[in-house]
Parts: structure tokens; sequence; C-alpha cells
């Protein structure tokens, strides 16, 4: 009975190209990579390994740094130039180690050292095969937008939108900090997930943390974890999200409602990749990409001495504006089908589609929500449509442009009737009260709706008595 090889997390049936020009060094190290798995070709000088290459483009090439026609770098930047994208390793004598380095500085993803040990060389060949298929699942996501007009969750086909699918896919492979800016509803949220799923760390946790909605005295703590009686309240020592999110992403949203004495603590766990839990005197060394979102620009949080400078330049070594989507309006009628095939499936309607009218609706309204307006938008209309196409009148009022801003306060059209004269903050407070019971109590969603941070909606709320 023939004994089937265990399945693996990777595909290890791409080739590999072995360019060595000592026989035996290069039979040995054949030899062993064929017992891991790997299927291998074989080849004894530069010009035979550019001929092997382009007749089987090989997902991995290990290249002797010293060949008898041309030296290892010589033939890495001739297989570059011929556009053949594989993941390279370096094989150097323990005299040249330095010439090893200075290659993976140039792009060289690793390198092994003569004479070549078994263990060293499964560990170093499988990540970088690790590598080289998560370079093909890049690929085949540019492929997908090119066809499909979407990234993962992200949708749309404008040019502004490819433009982010492209610095996302770019991004996605660095470990840099990104900073992400852009209006309420712009997806910035699905943005992170997208950058992290596609990133080496997408096997880590992704963990969040929302600066505007967690009050100031417990932010630190949520942050660097506490130590067992730090605090009132600190019954078991507990662990920050910089260690939950160890070898992955944190996902810092709001960053500029974050206070300023914390982001004193901030900068120096990004400059040193060390936490100190509160209470506690122990040194804990974490492994973090950052990302982080705001839709203040933190430019003027500087000039008001909000935000600290340089956390502002240590957090924007990459940046990343999305759009607002008034601004690429040919995206709505393709989000509009997304959302409405996801709520078709949830509400189990047979609604066949958007009526011309409505399209046109849609197209006419400014969108000051973004793409979760749009969505709320499309979910309305669906629970109100029994069947067949949506009409106009099945969406908000606001977006079909048929109704009055004044009218009822019970109306279905959740618009809110005020006698002329009403002051300001008693207007404020109604809005506030209604919008946060229209949203059934989620204070992150009402904050979204309102156009303000959490943090401040928490402050009127507690003005106005509120829980």
């Amino acid at each position: 009975m023939k004994e089937e090889r265990a399945p693996t997390s990777i595909d290890r049936r791409g080739t590999l190209l072995v360019v060595e020009d000592d026989r035996t060094t290069r039979q040995g190290l054949c030899r062993v990579l064929g017992e891991l798995g790997y299927d291998v070709v074989e080849a004894g000088d530069a010009q035979s390994a550019v001929e092997a290459a382009l007749a089987t483009p090989p997902d991995l090439v290990i290249i002797d740094l010293n060949l008898p026609d041309r030296n290892g770098m010589e033939l890495i930047a001739d297989l570059q130039s011929r556009a053949i994208d594989a993941t390279l390793v370096v094989l150097t004598g323990h005299a040249s180690i330095e010439s090893a380095v200075e290659a993976t500085r140039k792009g060289v993803y690793d390198y092994l050292v003569k004479p070549v040990d078994r263990q060293r060389v499964a560990s170093v060949i499988e990540k970088a095969i690790e590598r080289a298929t998560l370079r093909r699942e890049v690929q085949d996501l540019r492929r997908e937008v090119v066809r499909s007009g979407r990234l993962q969750d992200l949708v749309g086909n404008s040019a502004a939108m490819r433009e982010i699918y492209r610095l996302i896919e770019q991004f996605a492979a660095s470990n840099a900090p990104v900073l992400i800016t852009g209006e309420s509803g712009t997806g910035k949220e699905v943005t992170v997930r997208t950058i992290h799923r596609l990133s080496p760390r997408a096997s880590g946790r992704l963990v969040a943390v929302n600066c505007a909605a967690i009050p100031e005295n417990l932010l630190e703590s949520e942050m660097f974890g506490h130590e067992k009686g730090a605090f009132t309240g600190a019954t078991t020592a507990r662990a920050g999200c910089f260690e939950l999110a160890h070898q992955g992403t944190l996902f810092l949203d709001e960053i500029g409602q974050m206070p300023v004495g914390l982001q004193s603590k901030l900068l120096r766990v990004l400059e040193d990749g060390i936490v100190r839990p509160v209470g506690g005197n122990a040194e804990r060394r974490v492994d973090v990409r950052i990302l982080a979102a705001t839709n203040t620009p933190l430019e003027q949080l500087i000039g008001s001495g909000a935000f600290r400078e340089d956390l502002y330049y240590r957090l924007n070594v990459l940046s990343l504006h999305l759009p607002p989507l008034r601004e690429r309006p040919e995206d709505i009628p393709v989000l509009a089908e997304r959302f409405l095939a996801s709520f078709m499936e949830r509400e189990k309607k047979p609604v066949t589609g958007f009526a011309r009218e409505t399209l046109d609706a849609l197209l006419r309204h400014s969108w000051p929500g973004n793409g979760r307006e749009l969505r709320n938008a499309v979910e309305r209309a669906v629970i109100l449509c029994n069947a067949g196409e949506i009409q106009p009148h099945h969406l908000p009022g606001t977006v079909h442009g048929n109704s009055s801003p004044v009218v009822d306060s019970d109306s279905q059209d959740g618009f809110i009737r005020l006698p002329v004269g009403t002051p300001i903050e008693e207007a404020e407070k109604t809005l506030i009260l209604r919008t946060l019971e229209a949203c059934q109590g989620n204070k992150t969603r009402a904050a979204s709706i309102l156009g303000i941070s959490v943090k401040t909606l928490y402050t009127k709320l507690h003005r106005y008595e509120q829980p």
C-alpha cells in the first residue's frame, strides 16, 4: 500500500532550483530537499541556472555565491531582469557570511552556511516556500481585483479604489505602521482587516482598541495590561492588547482621541517593543504591527497640542487615505448590490433588485455618512420591500428626496419636529438622545451617525445625566 504524505499548511509541490558548482554539495542538498518532499532541479553554473529557470520557472532558487562563470549576485540580477519571480536563498561558506548578509539586504530572503545543516535547511526552505505561497495568493487577489472590482471585503471598481487596493497589497507585505485616514463610514476598519489578512501576520491575532470608547483611566490598563491589585477592582492580573496581539496586529482606532499622557507611553513601546503592565515592574517584549485610524486630521490636533508630533511621525510611516463615497459615485451601484445581496439572504426576502428610479436616487444623494449610510439605507429598504424591486419610497426620505426635514418625531423616516426658537442646546440634546434610541443604545454607532467621537458622546450624555 502506497504511503501518502501527511497534508501540510503549505503546498510543497513547487519547483526548487539549486545552483551549486560543487557536485557533492549540490547532490547532497538536492537529496535532503527531496527527502523533505520538494521537487528539485539542479544546475552547476549560472548559465545552466538561467536556462533551467526559463524552462521551468521555480518558486525558490538556492544560489551559491561563488560560481565558476559568474558570482551569485550577478546571477540574481540576471534572474530578476528576466522577470523570474522566485524567492531567493544564498549558499555561502563561513568565510563569506558578510556577503550573504549583504545579499539579504538586497532582497534575498535568507542564507545557508556550508556545510549545510539539515534542520536549518528544513526551517529556512519551509519559511521561504511559505513566503512564495503568500506571493502567489497576493497575485491571485490582484487578478480578483481586476475581474470583480473588489478586494476581500472592500468593494469598488473606481480608479480611486483600485489605487487603494494597490497600496493595501504593498503595505500588507511590510511590517511598518500604517496610518489610515478618512471620513466616518469610509471603511477604515474593513481596510485594517484586509491588510492583516494579506500580511505574513495573518495567522496571528488582530486586536482592536477604540481609543475614544474606553474611559481615560482604563485605557492604559487596556493597552498594556495590569497586575493584581494595581488599582481598585484589579482582582486578577490581566494581559493588555499589546501582549494579546503578540506576533499579530494591533489596531488603534480613533487614535486622535488618545490622551496625551498615554501617547508618550505608546511612543516608547513603538520604539523599543517593551511593555510594562500597570502596577508591575517586569518588562515584557512584544512583536506587534500597528495599524492606526482617525477621521480627524492629526495635523490639526498637533497644532492644538492634543497630539504628539513625534508619535505622529512614528505612526505615519505608511499612510492610506480612504476617499468619501461622493468622490467615487461609480462605486455606489456596486456597493448597493453587495449590501442588497447580504440583506436579502438575512431577511429571506424575494427582492429582485433596485428599480431604475431607485438607482438614480442613490446616485443623486451625497452620502455624508459614506458606505455606512448606504448600508443602512439598503438594509431599511430590504426590510420595507416585501417583494419585487426596491422603489424610491423604500429608501430613507433624506435619500429619495421626497420628504421634508420637519415632520413628526415619531415618523417612520426618523425625523424630529422642533418648534421654531428651540434653544440650540435643547435641540442638540433631543437629536443625540433620539439618535441613540434609534441605534438601540449602541453608542459607537450613534456617535458615528452624529459625526462626533464616542468620547464626546459620553461627555454629553453625562451632562444630560444619561447612562
